[in-house]
Order: structure tokens, then sequence, then C-alpha cells
């Protein structure tokens, strides 16, 4: 199958080396430099020790593909939609974001259009270097479109090496995902920590529970549960720097907004907590004179 992967970050990266096994996969990115790159060297994995062949072009250079994963940040889906529309209004289009903030943006699209999570770590080198940092799965459901189309797609990703799962409600998917990422991301971010080390420090911990039970409250989910599906996740990834922290430590804008934003603005009450860890990153992105 002709597979595009819109973003050359970890995530793409990460998703072309596996999916170029098997399938046509064409990068789209943004920069000249990192296109040349790709052409010239594929994607290298360390874990492989080996280069795995693709093709990349430019986001305005873009073709039709069979299904077309979407894999910028938050902020930069709107910048890319049109692009999508004008040459895949007949594509299965993928959305792999953290937070929900795109999720108004996607009602207005006309495809099949499915929105996953990530369950792997992947660290981005370079412009064609990506290591595999965490093994795990991408689950997938579907947004709009036809439900019974979700098991062939699954199907024709799925790797033993590279799983992928179906899920059959988008926005339980998403909303298990965003409270991991508003309790794990701007923690590590502030106070510059690995994954695992939030809830070795007891005043961190305590932190950390108060963001899980806003967020909770604010999406109606069983706060011992969500508590226990964050603990997991930071004791598995407990080796590894959240992308928020990447973000700040490369001078990039975070998601901060798509992520505790949304929980913002999305409660009817108080979330002093969020409100405070949400305010703190912006501070923190406003201090690096970060723009974008």
């Amino acid at each position: 199958m002709n597979i595009g992967i819109i973003g050359g970050g970890s995530t793409g990266l990460l998703l072309g080396s596996h999916l170029a096994v098997k399938h046509n996969v064409t990068i789209y990115v943004r920069r000249e430099q990192q296109k040349k790159t790709l052409n010239e060297n594929g994607i290298f994995s360390p874990e492989s020790n080996k280069s795995i062949i693709v093709k990349s072009l430019l986001i305005s250079e873009m073709h039709r593909e069979d299904y077309l994963f979407v894999c910028v940040k938050q902020h930069h889906v709107s910048q890319v939609i049109p692009f999508i529309n004008q040459t895949n209004i007949e594509s299965t289009v993928i959305f792999l974001q953290n937070g929900m903030g795109h999720i108004n943006l996607l009602q207005k699209l006309t495809q099949t259009v499915l929105v996953g999570v990530v369950e792997h770590g992947a660290l981005r080198k370079n412009d064609h270097i990506v290591s595999h940092t965490g093994k795990g799965v991408i689950k997938l459901a579907v947004f709009s479109g036809d439900r019974d189309d979700l098991d062939p797609i699954v199907n024709n990703l799925h790797q033993h090496q590279f799983p992928f799962r179906g899920s059959s409600d988008w926005e339980s998917l998403l909303q298990g995902k965003l409270i991991i990422n508003a309790v794990i991301n701007p923690l590590t971010s502030l106070f510059n920590l690995k994954n695992g080390d939030i809830f070795k420090n007891v005043y961190i911990h305590n932190i950390a529970c108060e963001l899980c039970r806003e967020a909770s409250l604010v999406l109606g989910l069983d706060f011992n549960q969500q508590l226990e599906r964050v603990q997991e996740v930071a004791d598995k990834t407990g080796n590894n720097i959240s992308s928020m922290l990447k973000d700040l430590q490369e001078n990039r804008k975070t998601e901060i907004e798509a992520i505790c934003g949304y929980l913002i603005n999305q409660s009817n009450h108080p979330i002093p907590y969020t409100t405070f860890i949400y305010t703190s990153i912006k501070a923190m992105e406003k201090q690096k004179e970060i723009k974008e």
C-alpha cells in the first residue's frame, strides 16, 4: 500500500521505519534539508543497526496516498489540513496527536478519519535517525466514516514487531491518553525529570495525584483507575524524556494548549493544579522566547 506520513519528528520517523518494511512510505516534511537527508539516507534505527529506505517530499508536494498519517504537533494540524484536502480527499486520514485540541478541526473533514494514540517511546536523534526507546502499541479508532473499515485498516498496518489495535470508542481512547499527558508531560517539564521520577518524590507525587484527580473530574472518568494507568505508564517509560520536556529543551512550542488548556476550557469549575501547571509551562515558553 501507499502510505504517507506527515511529520518528520520522532513519531513520524518511528512509524515510517516500521511501515516501510511492507509498504511504500513517503515522509512529508517542512524543511528541504530533512527531505534531502531522508532521500539520501533513509531512516536509521540504532536498535536494528540498519537504514530503511523511504521517499521524502515537502508537505507542499503532497500526492494521493491510500492511508495518510498526520504526525505533526497539535498546533500544526490546522496548517496541514488544506494540503490534505487538496490531494487526499478520498484517502483514509489517521491523526496521531497528544491532547484533544484538534477535535473541532477533524469535524470539518469529509474523509474517513481515524484518531489514535501511540504507546511507543521514540527519540529523534537528527533528521533521519530515530531511537525506539520503548515498545508498545498504536491504538486506532474511527472518528468519522464507516466503523466497519477499522478492522481491515488495522489488519493492513499490523506487524508482530509493531502492533496496531482497534478501539471501539475514539473519545474514551483519547481521554485516557489525555490524562496521562496532562500529568506526566508538564510535571517532567517543570521539574526536569524523566518520566519514572515523578512518583519518586513525595511532593511531586502529590501534585501528580491532584492533576489526575482534576482531569478525571473534567472528563467524567474514575480517578483511581486513571491514576493507576498514569503510574503504569510512568513506570513503563521510566527512563524516557517526555515530548514536552524535549520540546522545551530544543526551544520548540509545547502542546500544553491542547492538553491542559483543553481541560481548562472544558471544565465548568476551577481546576487550580491544572491551571497552575498550564501557566507554568506557558511561562517557560515565554522565558525561552518560544513563538512556534
